[in-house]
C-alpha cells in the first residue's frame, strides 16, 4: 500500500513541529523542572504517533488530530509571544488539513464476524 503524499508531508511537519515545541518547553524556566520534563514526555508522543501514521494505522492519526487541535487551542488562548502562537496555530491547522486529506487512503477496518 502506498502512503499518500499528504500523509508524508504531515508526518514531516509534525516531526519538525514537535522538535520546536520540545525546545520551546525546555527553555521555559518559569516552569519547574519536573513539569517541563512531563510536558516534554507528553509532547514526544507525537513522534510515536507520526511513526504509526506512516505505517497506515488510523489510530495514531486520531491521536495526532487531538494533539493538533489542542495546539490550536493553546495558540489561541495562550499568553506567549504572538508570533510564536500564530506560527503554532498556522502549522497546526495545516497539519489537520493534511491529515484529513489523507484519511481516505487508510484501509477499512475488518469487523469481527458474528457467529
Amino acid at each position: 500500500m502506498t502512503r499518500p503524499r499528504s500523509l508524508v508531508w504531515a508526518a514531516n511537519v509534525i516531526i519538525l513541529q514537535t522538535t520546536v515545541e520540545l525546545a520551546y518547553v525546555a527553555g521555559r524556566h518559569e516552569l519547574t523542572v519536573g513539569l517541563r520534563v512531563a510536558l516534554m514526555a507528553i509532547l514526544a508522543l507525537q513522534f510515536l504517533f507520526a511513526r504509526g501514521a506512516l505505517r497506515m494505522s488510523a489510530g495514531p492519526v486520531l491521536g495526532l488530530l487531538a494533539f493538533e487541535a489542542m495546539a490550536v487551542v493553546a495558540a489561541v488562548a495562550g499568553d506567549g509571544p504572538l508570533v510564536v502562537r500564530g506560527a503554532l496555530a498556522f502549522v497546526s491547522v495545516g497539519v489537520i488539513v493534511l491529515l484529513m486529506v489523507s484519511i481516505g487512503s487508510f484501509p477499512s477496518p475488518d469487523l469481527p464476524k458474528i457467529t
